[in-house]
């Protein structure tokens, strides 16, 4: 898995991605997949107040069967902290132990909180998953 030091620059948004990007908060996903956060205040100037899109939350979530059954802290088997999105076009694998091959398995691996995303993602016909999937491959 590629890792950064920085996020990944923003690209333009196709027509297509720009229809993905309300989708993608049509069918929940922005609810946990957080697009953007503020840094706190820093005496660095370039740190501080700043927005940050890296989509999500990071807050523990219970997955139901998405779960790892890895309990850590205050988190249980069932409970995964929302994955970052940003950089998502660049990763082999997805999910936090890859165990999905294409960013569509990612989404239909989603259980317990995440099923009515995943739910209304499988209702949507080809043209909105390709929009909504041109979205995911640009941010």
């Amino acid at each position: 898995m590629l890792f950064r030091s920085a996020p990944p620059p923003a690209p333009t948004l196709s027509n297509s991605a720009t229809a993905g990007q309300a989708i993608f908060t049509q069918i929940g996903c922005a609810v946990c997949h957080t697009p953007s956060m503020q840094t706190g205040p820093s005496p660095v100037a370039a740190l501080s107040q700043k927005p940050v899109r890296l989509y999500s939350d990071l807050l523990l979530h219970d997955m139901g069967t998405l779960n790892d059954g890895i309990a850590q802290g205050a988190a249980t088997g069932r409970e995964m902290k929302t994955a970052p999105l940003w950089g998502l076009r660049s990763r082999p694998l997805w999910l936090h132990d890859g165990r999905a091959r294409t960013i569509v398995d990612a989404i239909v691996a989603h259980d317990g909180e995440g099923a009515p995303s995943k739910n209304r993602f499988r209702n949507l016909n080809a043209t909105q998953r390709q929009q909504l999937l041109d979205f995911l491959n640009a941010i």
